[in-house]
């Protein structure tokens, strides 16, 4: 995680990965999922995939999605992405699927370490979705708020999350009731808990791969 101290009395704590929404645009490259049209019909096999892994959760296709190296949470700059589980069945829909599940858990990864240092109850923490390929893609939302069991919204009010947030930052500076402006919600995702059980054997999947190929990593 990273660390800033903004003043005498705030801290900024957070994470950040290398390859997120240019996982899936590697993927959209590599089996030609250009157009709006055939990208949106792979997600809904992606969606139906997850929907019956989540009734009845079975083995799969596991990534480790370091196209470009780690930053959170290892910060392995020598690390390379794999693709694991592979077999005569799998198809191009089953690697799209891994990408983003692969994405779904680095992220949930950082936030259980962010989570752990804070005192408030889980069930308090609101994420707010940033960026073109996260706020586009309503399925991924969905994922990542199942994965990591908080809510996932999406502000029509900004057009540029992060943006925001360093106002926010400034406001509660200058003046502390100037940072509590509320959200304009315009989408949420809500957790799926009977998701909760895939969630967990996927992470231990995803950690067991990570820990076997690390060691072939260079300049780690």
């Amino acid at each position: 995680l990273f660390c800033y101290r903004v003043d005498k009395s705030t801290l900024l704590l957070g994470g950040a990965l290398t390859d997120g929404g240019s996982i899936i645009e590697w993927a959209r490259s590599l089996f030609n999922l250009h157009s709006t049209e055939s990208f949106n019909m792979c997600l809904q096999k992606v969606a139906k995939i997850y929907s019956g892994r989540c009734e009845s959760p079975s083995p799969g296709v596991t990534m480790a999605p370091f196209l470009s190296g780690e930053r959170s949470t290892g910060f392995r700059v020598g690390a390379n992405g794999c693709i694991s589980g592979i077999t005569r069945e799998t198809t191009s829909i089953d690697i799209v699927y891994a990408c983003l599940e692969s994405v779904v858990l680095r992220l949930c990864a950082i936030i259980k370490l962010l989570t752990s240092v804070c005192e408030e109850n889980k069930s308090q923490y609101i994420l707010v979705a940033s960026g073109n390929a996260l706020e586009k893609n309503h399925l991924w939302r969905q994922m990542l708020a199942d994965c990591c069991a908080i809510d996932i919204v999406i502000d029509s009010d900004s057009n540029e999350g992060t943006s925001r947030g360093v106002a926010l930052l400034v406001a509660k500076t200058l003046c502390n009731d100037c940072s509590k402006e509320s959200l304009v919600i315009e989408n949420e995702s809500v957790p799926d808990h009977k998701a909760s059980n895939y969630w967990k054997t996927a992470s231990v999947a995803q950690e067991r791969l990570i820990s076997a190929v690390s060691s072939t990593w260079g300049g780690t």
